[in-house]
């Protein structure tokens, strides 16, 4: 009786084996199939017995189905042949089969081994018969059958005892080395964690280094450009300084009171009752029309520039005083009233010993501005240039102020102490006298303060630039060294004291602008002398 062996070569079986004894074997898919096909994965074939391979004195007959639904049967690629008996396709030793297309279909190797074919016999034959089997003609795939065979019969001999032994070995060292295994992986894992943990920590670390070596670097650039832009306006103020100073004047003014009607002049009582203020703490009136002493008069100080030759811009109230005077406004409503009266209004150029009687050529009645006029001469006074620019698009940009805060008393502080006294000698404690001692010295000199622009409204003007009562009237200039602004006020508490140093205010200088435009229409006997 012959061995017939079929090998796999397609589906999840393939590589594996299939022995069989008997003289007939059914091939299929259904379960009573002796070998039982196995199509592609992703592929199916009928359910059914598609073929019968029968043993006819060692002649193998494959003889198909009727009912295999049209299955194409194929022997090493080519179609079935018949033989003249009409028994079916004759099979030889190592014939591949293949059932089906594509997906669809399954291949078998056909293998017939030899009838003397035995490990146990392979263990016991002698030389001779090793030689004589090993003449002969054995498919290359019956190898791995023959390992199988001799593999069991070297087992069976090995005695049980010794096979309890090596097995319990075996799964000993299996056990142990699943054990490492584990060992070795949770450490590793652990580890992994771990590292994981402190590369995590270290990236943190090192982000939070790079983060503040970011802003380290941005504050140097931030410091940087700061200090350019310090030192940019350092020298823009120092050039504006130079350049029109000699255009910014000290405008020293006094006014007093007349008695409506009547035009006498307020005055003291008498020479010895002259006070700081001409009204007590009960609101009683220090002075009358009546009195014999000296007339009540007010000194004050201002700022102004020049705008063009012969006119000089400053504030309004730099020329009508009394209208922002509390005490004056008491005064005018008292009895019949009284009436302010400007008595002087002097301009002192820096550089020029000389002052310049200064007369009111033009005030807005809405914004505080005034043009005032004088005689020049032969005075080389520099015309401040004006800008055009709009003061909203300059928020936040560098301004500087040049003025005379604090006035005369600013001005004899700034010189030394016994020069101070000479000029207070000679020239009494009236403020525009003690204006031409300080002129014909040459020690009328505008103060530089610099600030930034805080907030631009329609007429009002938001700066920091340090100023103070004397400062009304100064040219504000931005980086440029054109004029902007004309500083104006001061915020206030009720008190008088100043709140807030970054809250002080100017008018845009546009509308002196058109407030010269205006003036010189209307003076074209000005305009031809320009």
């Amino acid at each position: 009786m012959s061995r017939l062996m079929f090998v796999y070569l397609s589906g999840t079986e393939k590589g594996k084996t299939r022995i069989f004894t008997q003289n007939h074997v059914t091939i299929g898919t259904s379960d009573t199939s002796d070998l039982k096909l196995v199509p592609e994965e992703g592929g199916s074939l009928p359910n059914a017995v598609l073929a019968d391979i029968y043993d006819d004195d060692s002649i193998f007959h494959l003889v198909p189905h009727g009912d295999r639904n049209g299955l194409e049967i194929t022997v090493n690629g080519g179609a079935l042949e018949e033989n003249e008996s009409g028994a079916g396709h004759i099979l030889r030793d190592g014939d591949t089969l293949h059932f089906g297309h594509g997906l669809s279909s399954a291949s078998v190797l056909f293998q017939v081994m030899p009838e003397n074919f035995s490990a146990q016999a392979l263990t016991r034959r002698k030389n001779e018969s090793v030689e004589n089997i090993a003449g002969q003609s054995v498919h290359p795939l019956t190898a791995t059958l023959f390992v199988k065979e001799l593999t069991a019969s070297l087992w069976a001999e090995i005695p049980r005892r010794a096979k309890w032994i090596a097995v319990a070995t075996l799964a000993f060292i299996s056990m142990a080395m699943i054990f490492v295994l584990l060992f070795g992986m949770v450490t590793l894992v652990r580890l992994t964690n771990r590292t994981e943990a402190l590369r995590d920590q270290v990236s943190a670390e090192q982000a939070e280094r790079d983060k503040a070596q970011d802003l380290i670097n941005k504050q140097a650039l931030e410091i940087e450009r700061l200090r350019e832009v310090s030192e940019q306006m350092r020298r823009s103020t120092q050039k504006i300084a130079e350049v029109y100073s000699t255009g910014v004047c000290l405008i020293v003014g006094s006014y007093s009171f007349v008695e409506r009607g009547t035009g006498r002049v307020l005055r003291y009582e008498s020479a010895d009752s002259v006070y700081d203020s001409p009204i007590d703490k009960s609101g009683h009136l220090l002075v009358s029309v009546d009195g014999a002493g000296p007339p009540y008069q007010v000194d004050y100080t201002g700022t102004g520039f020049v705008v063009e030759e012969g006119l000089v811009a400053t504030n309004k109230h730099v020329v009508q005083p009394w209208a922002n005077d509390r005490v004056a406004q008491i005064l005018q409503e008292q009895g019949a009233g009284f009436t302010a009266r400007l008595d002087s209004l002097e301009a002192f150029f820096p550089s020029i010993k000389a002052s310049f009687e200064l007369k009111t050529a033009s005030a807005s009645s809405r914004y505080d501005i005034a043009l005032c006029k004088f005689e020049q001469g032969n005075a080389a006074l520099p015309v401040l240039p004006l800008s055009n620019e709009d003061p909203s698009s300059m928020i936040g940009e560098p301004v500087v102020l040049l003025g005379f805060p604090t006035g005369v008393d600013g001005l004899l502080q700034r010189i030394e102490e016994g020069e101070r006294r000479e000029i207070l000698r000679l020239h009494g404690r009236s403020a525009t006298d003690v204006a031409q001692g300080l002129a014909e010295r040459g020690l009328i000199r505008p103060l530089t303060t610099t600030g930034t622009i805080s907030d631009a409204l329609p007429g009002k003007i938001v700066h920091s630039a340090q100023t103070t009562e004397g400062g009304s009237g100064s040219p504000m200039f931005d980086r440029d060294g054109r004029v902007i602004a004309i500083n104006s006020a001061i915020l206030t508490t009720i008190d008088g004291n100043q709140s807030f140093g970054g809250s002080n205010f100017g008018v845009p200088i546009k509308v002196a602008f058109e407030m010269l435009q205006t003036y010189n229409k209307a003076n074209p006997r000005i305009e031809s002398q320009r």
